[in-house]
């Protein structure tokens, strides 16, 4: 989400100052693939259209070339966090990083416990840290924040109001009966020291409607834009998803959706994180999206860009394919980011989910869902989704090391 900073200064995301192992690795390896190709000049707005027929960018190299994420060494780095029904399994992460410590910590994120796909403990949970990759939950806090019983919640997504110095937690809450899709809301929490939250309150709904992830950007004070995916009566198995941006003055009244002009050639947009991003001037999104076809548990980590919010530019291949390495062996899903100040690094924050044992013993095969952190250079990452790659071998053979273990154990 956009992040302003606690003083009311320019809106800012800012990347860790201090820089991760893995992340350093995942900047140098993009740095020598793309020497020869990439100006040293940095982009202020790299190919981002305009106009309403250029809302894509193909492939703009014809030939291949290897994935820099597919070495032991530039795999994102694993995060581990305790969540309160202690699965340790983690989706929907979303940061909003301060300038400085705010309120003691300056990684503020919030996402949902996942076990075994269960949305019976899928509740908004809050963690903070001093780090990128170190974050617990902060003292005098108890997780998770919500409940509700009228079906389920997800897709928790923050931004802070420097207006009123709050952290404000918008999330998603389904209504079902029997099994049986009702309605979709979305609710706001807000709190002022990350500790103590208000009631939650009901923003609008949607009967009969799957609005998922929604996501919120306040480019300035009175400027507030909410992105969401209609995925219709079908949700995770919907044949067609549209974006679709909302406006507000105030982050609490919004307006009735609007299409936006976003097409991925081939997939279907299912979670996604919005951000406006001043140092280039431009909106940044990360669009977890399925291919033609199949659902919502299969999905690939996309980019896209826009100057307005409403038509966006998209890439030829995902920032991060599902089975490129083994902890995303089924999915990318849900990710989020935050710029440095300068607007020259972005630091990724993956959620996903791969194959594990089954719970019973001769039980079926379950999900098991985690969390990863890189740093990339962001004119390298534009030139890299730009670029038509080898497609991921899924199924490797027992020579064959195109899935890497994030661990370290290909």
């Amino acid at each position: 989400m956009q992040l302003t900073a606690s003083n009311g200064s320019t809106p800012s995301r800012r990347a860790p100052r201090r820089r991760l192992a893995a992340a350093a690795r995942v900047a140098a390896l993009l740095a020598g693939v793309l020497a020869a190709s990439c100006s040293a000049d940095r982009l202020s707005a790299p190919a981002i259209a305009d106009g309403p027929g250029a809302s894509t960018v193909e492939a703009s190299l014809p030939s291949l070339t290897v994935d820099p994420l597919l070495t032991p060494a530039s795999a994102p780095l694993p995060l581990q966090f305790s969540t309160y029904e202690g699965s340790g399994e983690v989706v929907h992460p979303d940061v909003v990083v301060f300038p400085e410590r705010w309120n003691a910590r300056r990684f503020w994120m919030a996402l949902t416990p996942y076990p075994n796909s269960s949305t019976d403990t899928e509740n908004p949970s809050l963690f903070a840290g001093a780090a990128a990759d170190a974050m617990d939950v902060p003292e005098g806090l108890t997780n998770p924040l919500a409940r509700t019983k009228v079906g389920y919640l997800s897709d928790p997504d923050m931004v802070y109001n420097a207006s009123v110095n709050e952290l404000w937690l918008y999330y998603r809450e389904v209504e079902s009966a029997k099994k049986t899709h009702k309605a979709d809301h979305v609710r706001l929490m807000r709190s002022s020291d990350g500790i103590h939250w208000s009631a939650s309150a009901r923003l609008f709904s949607m009967k009969g409607k799957y609005v998922v992830s929604p996501t919120v950007s306040r480019p300035t004070d009175e400027d507030w834009r909410l992105w969401e995916v209609d995925a219709g009566s079908k949700g995770c198995s919907a044949p067609v998803t549209r974006i679709m941006l909302r406006r507000s003055t105030d982050g609490l009244g919004w307006s009735e959706p609007r299409e936006t002009r976003f097409r991925q050639p081939g997939y279907m947009p299912w979670h996604l994180d919005v951000q406006w991003v001043p140092s280039r001037h431009a909106y940044f999104a990360l669009v977890a999206a399925y291919r033609l076809g199949r659902d919502c548990m299969s999905t690939d980590l996309f980019l896209a860009t826009s100057l307005d919010g409403v038509t966006w530019t998209t890439y030829s291949s995902p920032i991060l394919e599902h089975g490129a390495v083994a902890q995303f062996a089924s999915s990318v899903y849900r990710s989020t980011f935050a710029f440095d100040e300068g607007g020259e690094n972005m630091t990724i924050w993956f959620s996903g989910s791969a194959p594990a044992p089954a719970t019973t013993k001769g039980g079926p095969t379950r999900l098991r869902w985690s969390a990863a952190v890189a740093t990339l250079n962001v004119d390298a990452l534009i030139a890299r989704v730009s670029t038509l790659r080898a497609p991921v071998v899924k199924n490797p053979g027992p020579g064959n090391k195109s899935i890497v273990d994030l661990n370290g154990a290909p």
